[in-house]
């Protein structure tokens, strides 16, 4: 049915550019609107990395920042704490995401998060999440986290097995790997999670089950599994054999087995509800801060600067300085939505019936006589073949969709 596998959703069919009705300034945009009670969700972006993965040719800055990157991401808070529209949003998560976030100073991390407690109407059980290598959890910036509220921790493992983390790019051995993992447990944290990434070069059964073995044995609250992307500029290159689906089959049989559930396509969880994901996957505005972020609020996306030099040049000299976003019809929001059940791995039947036509009545069809899916209830849900070729069936419903 699918001639090739799309791997990440960042390979879907681009809608915005059939609902998009034009650009403006984000601040005077939001300025016009008037504020209603919302949830919504916060995303900073910290691209720096004290080492570039050999699978990764994302924009990122080699090294940690200094705590000047802290002062630019508060005084960007600024220029929307007084916003009636975002005073009336109860932001329900905070995502750290990079890079590292933990690159971050101990002394910064606890700064910017105060702050945003400060700032915005944070829900009282908020779920803080920082993104984290191994290597950056010191005992410092562990305390500082724990100190602020962060209770949720991911991190990039992507395997315990040295030839393989050798071949990634990331430093330290996987028995130190794990043992830091014990030690945030054993500090309180709960809700850890990790990344994996399987199919990379030689990687044989026996290594994968290793990996799976580690995350049983630490009781994680969940873990995110994906096949090895490369792009061009990476230092590695994908796979080409045709293990990728045996691979993803024994992960997603075992974990199953030990009784986690799908959250997502390439997410596996036992009790992390993933607060700021499935907030995004509803449609929720995302207050987006740091350089190179991208977020949403009401019917306007937008994304900062990416360079440093930009960035700091926007933070610094506003209100004169604009950020332009693009305006999209409130259709969006709707497509949004069904996108993000489908990476929850179901397709409702009637919610958005009236933008589904005869091809995709066809390809509902065609999926429940292939095995793709199964109907239950109000809902089409993806088998296990489904959530493997789960961004072909989201791509495809996106290019066939009536809007």
């Amino acid at each position: 049915m699918f001639a090739q596998r799309l791997k990440s959703h960042h390979e879907l069919y681009d809608v915005m550019k059939n609902l998009a009705i034009g650009r403006m300034d984000v601040n005077e945009y939001l300025k016009s609107l008037p504020g209603v009670p919302r949830e919504g969700v916060i995303y900073i972006h910290i691209p720096f990395c004290r080492k570039i993965c050999s699978f990764c040719n994302m924009i990122r800055v080699n090294g940690a920042p200094d705590d000047n990157y802290a002062r630019l991401l508060i005084k960007e808070s600024e220029r929307y704490q007084d916003l009636d529209y975002i005073r009336r949003l109860t932001f329900q998560a905070v995502y750290f995401g990079g890079g590292t976030p933990t690159t971050l100073s101990s002394r910064s991390i606890k700064e910017i998060v105060s702050v945003l407690k400060k700032n915005f109407c944070l829900a009282d059980d908020a779920e803080i999440t920082f993104e984290s290598t191994v290597t950056e959890l010191t005992e410092d910036k562990i305390s500082s986290m724990q100190e602020c509220g962060v209770n949720r921790i991911s991190v990039g493992i992507q395997t315990f097995n040295d030839r393989g983390r050798q071949l990634l790019g990331r430093l330290g051995s996987g028995r130190e790997a794990y043992q830091k993992l014990s030690q945030i447990k054993a500090r309180g944290f709960e809700n850890v999670n990790i990344d994996i990434i399987y199919h990379y070069p030689r990687q044989t059964g026996e290594e994968l089950d290793q990996d799976l073995n580690n995350v049983f044995s630490l009781e994680l609250a969940g873990f995110s599994f994906y096949s090895l992307i490369t792009q061009p500029g990476a230092q590695l290159k994908s796979c080409t054999d045709d293990t990728d689906m045996a691979l993803f089959e024994r992960i997603y049989t075992r974990a199953i087995d030990r009784g986690f559930s799908m959250l997502e396509l390439t997410k596996l969880i036992r009790h992390d509800r993933y607060r700021y994901i499935t907030a995004r996957y509803q449609a929720a505005d995302t207050l987006a801060l740091g350089a190179g972020a991208g977020g949403n609020l009401a019917d306007i996306t937008y994304m900062n600067p990416i360079s440093l030099g930009n960035y700091r040049n926007y933070v610094e000299n506003q209100p004169d300085t604009k950020l332009v976003g693009v305006v999209t019809k409130r259709q969006y929001q709707t497509v949004s939505r069904l996108t993000g059940a489908i990476q929850q791995c179901k397709i409702p039947r009637h919610e958005y019936k009236e933008m589904f036509g005869a091809e995709i009545r066809k390809l509902v069809e065609q999926l429940l006589a292939e095995g793709y899916a199964t109907e239950k209830d109000d809902a089409f849900h993806l088998t296990r073949k489904g959530i493997y070729w789960g961004n072909n069936i989201c791509d495809a419903f996106l290019r066939n969709l009536k809007i």
